[in-house]
Formats: structure tokens, sequence, C-alpha cells
């Protein structure tokens, strides 16, 4: 024996419902992890852009290419 107890009825209702509960919130978790990625790569990398553009340190579009980069690799 694997020393694995089968499940009442009730027992593998509850995990099975706990199981698709788990995997109907997967979308939401993915768009979270998507967004903080993103929060984070503005941050690191465009955020200074914005103010050196406005400023005329950069070519106009500088910034704005680098949140159409930043969009790219972290895809909705």
């Amino acid at each position: 024996p694997d020393g694995n107890m089968p499940l009442t009825e009730a027992e593998e209702a509850a995990r099975n419902a706990e199981e698709q509960a788990w995997a109907d919130g997967a979308a939401s978790r993915a768009a979270a992890e998507v967004q903080s990625n993103r929060r984070r790569a503005y941050q690191a990398e465009s955020d200074h852009l914005h103010l050196e553009e406005e400023r005329g340190e950069v070519p106009v579009g500088t910034w704005a290419a680098k949140v159409a980069e930043i969009k790219e690799r972290f895809p909705k």
C-alpha cells in the first residue's frame, strides 16, 4: 500500500470544489502578475524617460517606445 487513505465522498467533493476554485482564479492571478511585472518595469525603465522627454533630453517618442516594449514583453 502507498499509505494514502481513500477519501470519503464528502472529502472528494470538497477537494474537487477547491481545485475548481483554484482553476477559476487562474486568469485573475495571471492578470495580476502581468500588472505587477509591468509596474516594476515601468518604474525601472520608462518613468525617467517620460521626464527626460518633457525636458527635451531625449527624442520625442522615446518614452512611448519603451512603454510599448514593456507591454509587448508582458502581454495581457
